[in-house]
């Protein structure tokens, strides 16, 4: 019975090393981006990138993932003009930012026009906020990821961006719920890009190989996010 108990001890032991890990592990953005993350301004635990126009970006990580890996992505957007918010979630799992990214958009009265970016499963939060349909919402960006909530009947804008090169979102999943994007809504594949290259972290997952740099992709990312949503973000309020 002794050896049975210390064994059923041994094995508990085990469990809650393991859910600790998994609580606070998170895949590291790169120095590149770190250093980028640096010249963004705290706001409790938010970064951001002020701009100028009456613009804001939300980008929500992937899961685990560093919210400074998206800094060059921020910063990207930043220099088109628009303010730019990295939401720090809990245990770095964007799927406990919906909150903040709702408080957020109203606690910044100046923005009048705003757009959610998700990576991976940072796909969730952007659903459910847009679900609840807040009045300065234009249009939402999936990354590498998919909706999870209906937003066909919301009369707002999506853009779903894929990479050929990606190993781990499952393709068929996100190809199942494509009829839940609103009508005014497209899907584009990077050629040559992984799943990764949307952030700026190392992983121990296994992607696929991209033939593009990280800095690349999210350029190229970011051309189609402001070239698809041009008319939301120029048109008037």
């Amino acid at each position: 019975m002794k050896r049975g108990k210390k064994m059923v001890l041994w094995i508990l032991s085990i469990l809650v090393l393991m859910l600790v890990f998994s609580l606070f592990y998170y895949n590291k953005a790169f120095p590149d981006s770190l250093k980028i993350s640096n010249e963004m301004e705290k706001v409790g635990s938010n970064y951001y990138f002020n701009g100028e126009s009456n613009v804001g970006f939300i980008i929500f990580s992937g899961a685990k993932a560093d919210e400074k890996a998206y800094a060059y992505m921020a910063k990207q957007l930043h220099e088109a003009g628009h303010t730019v918010v990295i939401p720090k979630v809990l245990f770095h799992m964007s799927a406990t930012g919906v909150n903040r990214g709702i408080d957020i958009m109203e606690t910044n009265s100046k923005i009048e026009k705003w757009f959610l970016i998700g990576h991976s499963l940072g796909g969730l939060p952007i659903s459910q906020i847009a679900a609840k349909e807040p009045p300065k919402l234009q249009g939402i960006a999936f990354l590498a990821s998919y909706m999870i909530t209906d937003l066909s009947e919301l009369n707002i804008s999506a853009i779903r961006i894929t990479a050929s090169n990606d190993k781990i979102m499952n393709k068929n999943r996100m190809k199942e719920h494509l009829d839940y994007l609103p009508e005014n809504s497209t899907s584009i594949v990077i050629e040559g890009a992984n799943h990764q290259g949307f952030g700026a972290y190392d992983s121990l997952s296994r992607d696929g190989e991209a033939t593009m740099s990280w800095k690349e992709q999210q350029e190229q990312t970011v051309r189609l996010i402001l070239n698809f949503f041009e008319p939301q973000i120029n048109g008037s309020s």
